[in-house]
Formats: C-alpha cells, sequence, structure tokens
C-alpha cells in the first residue's frame, strides 16, 4: 500500500532585491481596475517541470532559482513589498521599501512527478500543499497617512514555493495578489525570470529584458469614477461576515479537459447549424473562445442542475483584458491589474435545453462584443454582479505558459488554481494546450462523482458532434 501523500518543508528563507539595488521607495497609488480585486483571494499557478540534466543537482537548481529571481525583483520590486490598507476613508496602495522581501519556501513530496502532473483527476488537496501561502497579515504605523499613530495592515503581494519530488522533477507555485498583478504582468514576470536564470546557467553576464516595467498609476482616466464607487463598496464588505465554510476538500478533484482547435470549429459550426434549424442568425462573435466557453457551460451546468431546481438565471462570469479596450493607452508593460468584468445570463430552461449552446453562445458574443465597444459600462455593478455568479472563467488560452524554461528544460504541465475552486462559485481555467497549436486546456474542480459525469458529458459531446 503506497504511503499517504505527504509534503514538507526543506527551507524557508526571504528573497529581495540585490543589495547593491539602486531603488528608491515607491508608493503606488491603487487605480480604479484595482479596488475590485481586493475582494479576491490570492491568485495561484502551479509549473511542473521534469528531472533536470545527468550532473545538474537541486541544490544547484534551487540556488539559481533564488540568484535568478532576486535580479528579476530589481526590475519588479513592487511585487516584493506590501498592500497597504489603512482603515477607511484612506485608501489601500501598494508600498515597496529597501529591504523588502518575498517568501520563497524549498520543499519536498513523497511521490514521483507524474503523479500530479498529469490531465488525470488529482485531488485538490494536494495540489494547494505544492502552493506557498502568503504571510500572516501584520501591523505596522503608517506614516503616510494623516495620522501617524493609526495601525494599518501590511498584505505581501508575492510568495514562491520549490517542491521536488522523489523521481527529481519538481514543480514551481507561484502565490500573489491580484491586486498587485493581473494574468498579463504576472507571466512577464516569470517569463523574466525565467530569461534570467537561463542566463546565470549558461554564464552569461548580461541579460535584456524585452520590457521594462512600467509602474506610472497616471496614465488611468477614471472619467466614470469608478474608484471612489469601489471603495464604498470595499468599506462596507470590509467589517462584513463572509462565508468561508467550504466541503472537505478531499472529496474533491481537478481534472484537464483539452480542446482540439477541430474541436472547437466542430462546435462552431454545431451552433451555426442550429441557429440555421432555428431561423436565427448566428451570434455576433463566434470565437474559439466563445465556441469552448458555451460548451463547457451546458456541460457543467447538466452536471450541477440538481443544485437549482427552480427556472431562473444562470449567470457566467469572466476577465476581460482591458489593455486593448480601455479608452486611453496603457502600455502593454504595465504593472499591476488591468482586467474589466464580463457577465453573461441564460434562462436556465433556456439553457438546458435542446438548444441551450446557442442560446449560451448568443449571450457570450453579445458581451464580448458590448466590452469590446465600452469596456467600462456599467463598470460600477461588478462588485455586486460577482455574487450572482454560477461559473467563473479564469486565465487565458492566449498566455504562452508551455514555452517556459529555466534552463533544465520545458514546463510539462500548468495549472492555474484558485482559491474558490470548490465554493459555492465553479471556476474553470483556461490555457493554451501543451500538446495541440491552437488547442485549449480547461481545469475544473469538482467533486469525484460529479467530475465523473463532466467527463462522460464531455467526452460523450464530442464525440456525437464528429
Amino acid at each position: 500500500m503506497a504511503a499517504p501523500f505527504h509534503v514538507s518543508t526543506i527551507e524557508n528563507c526571504l528573497v529581495s532585491p540585490p543589495p547593491d539595488s539602486a531603488i528608491p521607495s515607491i508608493t503606488l497609488p491603487l487605480t480604479f481596475l484595482d479596488i475590485p480585486w481586493l475582494l479576491y483571494k490570492p491568485n495561484q499557478t502551479l509549473l511542473f517541470f521534469p528531472k533536470p540534466p545527468p550532473k545538474t543537482t537541486i541544490t544547484t537548481v534551487t540556488t539559481l532559482l533564488k540568484h535568478s529571481l532576486s535580479l528579476t525583483l530589481h526590475h519588479f520590486h513592487p511585487l516584493a513589498g506590501n498592500l497597504v490598507s489603512p482603515p477607511p476613508p484612506a485608501e489601500p496602495y501598494i508600498l515597496y521599501t529597501k529591504g523588502d522581501s518575498i517568501t520563497f519556501t524549498i520543499a519536498e513530496s513523497n511521490t514521483t512527478i507524474n503523479h500530479l502532473s498529469g490531465h488525470h483527476p488529482k485531488h485538490i488537496s494536494n495540489l494547494y500543499s505544492l502552493l506557498p501561502k502568503l504571510p500572516n497579515i501584520s501591523m505596522s504605523r503608517d506614516t503616510h497617512v494623516a495620522n501617524d499613530n493609526v495601525n494599518v495592515n501590511l498584505i505581501p503581494l508575492l510568495a514562491i514555493q520549490v517542491t521536488v519530488f522523489t523521481d527529481f522533477g519538481y514543480s514551481i507555485g507561484v502565490t500573489t495578489q491580484p491586486v498587485a498583478a493581473d494574468e498579463r504582468t504576472l507571466d512577464q514576470f516569470i517569463k523574466s525570470w525565467a530569461s534570467v536564470c537561463l542566463s546565470l546557467l549558461k554564464k552569461e553576464s548580461f541579460f535584456v529584458f524585452k520590457s521594462t516595467p512600467w509602474f506610472d498609476r497616471s496614465v488611468f482616466s477614471d472619467e466614470n469614477s469608478l474608484k471612489m464607487s469601489f471603495l464604498k463598496q470595499w468599506w462596507g464588505l470590509l467589517n462584513s461576515t463572509r462565508d468561508s465554510s467550504k466541503e472537505n476538500d478531499y472529496h474533491f478533484v481537478k481534472s484537464t479537459f483539452v480542446l482540439k482547435s477541430s474541436d472547437m470549429n466542430m462546435i462552431k459550426q454545431h451552433i451555426v447549424t442550429k441557429c440555421m434549424m432555428m431561423h436565427e442568425d448566428p451570434p455576433v462573435h463566434l470565437s474559439p473562445y466563445v465556441s469552448a466557453c458555451s460548451y463547457i457551460w451546458i456541460c457543467l451546468s447538466k452536471v450541477q442542475e440538481s443544485v437549482c431546481t427552480k427556472d431562473g438565471p444562470m449567470y457566467l462570469g469572466f476577465n476581460a483584458g482591458g489593455i486593448t479596450r480601455l479608452g486611453f493607452q496603457v502600455p502593454a508593460s504595465y504593472l499591476g491589474s488591468c482586467i474589466a468584468f464580463g457577465r453573461c445570463m441564460v434562462m436556465k430552461t433556456a439553457l438546458m435545453g435542446d438548444d441551450g449552446i446557442v442560446f449560451a453562445a448568443k449571450s457570450l458574443g453579445k458581451e464580448i462584443k458590448r466590452l469590446d465597444m465600452d469596456v467600462l459600462g456599467g463598470g460600477d455593478r461588478w462588485i455586486c454582479n460577482w455574487k450572482e455568479l454560477d461559473i467563473r472563467v479564469v486565465g487565458s488560452p492566449k498566455v504562452d505558459s508551455y514555452g517556459l524554461d529555466f534552463g533544465w528544460g520545458k514546463v510539462e504541465k500548468v495549472e492555474k488554481m484558485s482559491s474558490d475552486d470548490y465554493g459555492k462559485v465553479n471556476v474553470v481555467s483556461l490555457c493554451e494546450s501543451r500538446d495541440f497549436k491552437g488547442g485549449m486546456e480547461i481545469g475544473m474542480v469538482l467533486s469525484k462523482e460529479k467530475m465523473s459525469a463532466f467527463t462522460s458529458l464531455f467526452n460523450g459531446g464530442l464525440v456525437a458532434l464528429s
């Protein structure tokens, strides 16, 4: 009988930008696109890597990872700082001061990398043990508000954990506060870190960042006064009681499903054919993303049908990139959160009917088109709209995570995690496919019983369409 899964900590250390870095203290105000994400728990990413080449020890790997991380933080130093949260009505902000650092944990597991890096169902608790926890909130005196004696919360923004498996494969777990970095920023940070590490491994004394992170918040124009609206809503929720109860996470598993480009095209053609049979125009924006999300929405709603027995609205929410949609220019290298929010609605009877995928695709397509035209329209309702979601889609298949290489081999598996994975909202994570160009990997967390049902619906539906 195999021993129970276990992860033990070998070392906890702090990594700062290089001591000789001439980095001044920096205070970054939060923009109106940052404030809503104060309500979200940290984002977490798991990267699985194969065993390093012969004659390369794990000690060499972890030493270079720490050194290259320090050099990378020279450019991304706000991530080594903290979110400062003073009592209302003072506004929260990000503060970096010289000497600030991030927690870097080295751990070891008693299993092989294949046990956790495949597409097969994995216990969600096992995956979370490979991810670092941000240090507990500490109390400090704040000299940046009118009353110097007020106590404030200091909330770390980033933590990293490297876990070594028995076959010497390893994982890198990254935990970040969403208020400090959206997926675009996190992707830039990790790719820069990998580039620096690769340069050190090749003994190159000089490396060039493709783009220097941009910190300036003054480029943001808040013509709709969304910041104050969001702050008032956030302040109102600070002392509210949240339902943090969850079922035993041991009963929840995470699996990965793959949609090839041909699968998404097949779903698209199915939707178009159904529209013709219904004598209706096809959805206004029938992209691979819309086709995939519509199919996932139908499969997941059927699995969760017993949760809601009455007819009513069903809501799917997703993150929408803001860099290209805002009415003012924001540099692509901007460090921070620059994403908006989209929400789609279909009545349950329509969604669960024979033509449900058409209604799902039309709702998704209509919302994406609306965001393209006015990404901030209705923004003051984002926070309250989140409370009504049945499904939340995170991640993007446009992010090239599988090209990552710190010098000892490309990443074998990417897992996007969410602290809400087994809460009241079903969280679906998307990323590019490792094996199929133009394909998409879909991360799903469900109870063991519902995962079995979802797998049958998902795979069976594709067979029926082929």
